[in-house]
């Protein structure tokens, strides 16, 4: 609990510091293919993806903060001990994302942040912990953008994602 109230205050932070500059909002989701290591294998789930953000231009520019939520739709199975387990993948993430021009409409997206996982399961060792990604978009017309990503979601499941943002 402590870890999540520290993970909370430092996004409340750096929140607080983005109000005093010019910021614009996004907001979009995605379907997301969620992959857990197996001793031989991927063993693949589905999962619906959530995320808002906001641009701190004025800050830096092509910089903004955004929030992930995670939830499993078909659970990915692991084998673990022996045994051919589900995992339902709930997670709640924060990321600094910086956006990189490639081309007129592409660009391409790392993130890095912090993951707050809640897989109920015993292999789940740490309440938080840190949280990477890559992905990649391409604006379809003003306001609209198609995304794909790669993110790495703690130490246990990672996503291949596709979906949408809406820039407000």
């Amino acid at each position: 609990m402590k870890k999540l109230t520290t993970a909370l205050l430092t996004a409340g932070l750096l929140s607080s510091s983005a109000m005093a500059a010019e910021v614009g909002f996004y907001a979009g989701g995605g379907l997301a293919f969620e992959a857990v290591p197996d001793y031989k294998d991927l063993k693949m789930g589905l999962g619906l993806v959530l995320r808002g953000g906001m641009t701190l231009d004025s800050v830096l520019e092509n910089f903004a903060i955004e929030g992930e939520v995670t939830k499993s739709i078909v659970d990915p199975k692991y084998d673990y001990r022996g045994g051919n387990d589900k995992i339902n993948v709930n997670t709640l993430a924060a990321y600094a994302v910086y956006r990189i021009p490639v081309a007129d409409k592409f660009y391409v997206k790392p993130r890095f942040g912090i993951v707050v996982p809640n897989l109920g399961d015993e292999i789940n060792s740490r309440d938080v912990t840190f949280s990477s990604g890559v992905g990649a978009g391409y604006t379809v017309m003003q306001h609209l953008d198609v995304y794909v990503d790669y993110t790495v979601l703690g130490e246990f499941v990672t996503n291949y994602g596709a979906g949408v943002e809406y820039h407000f």
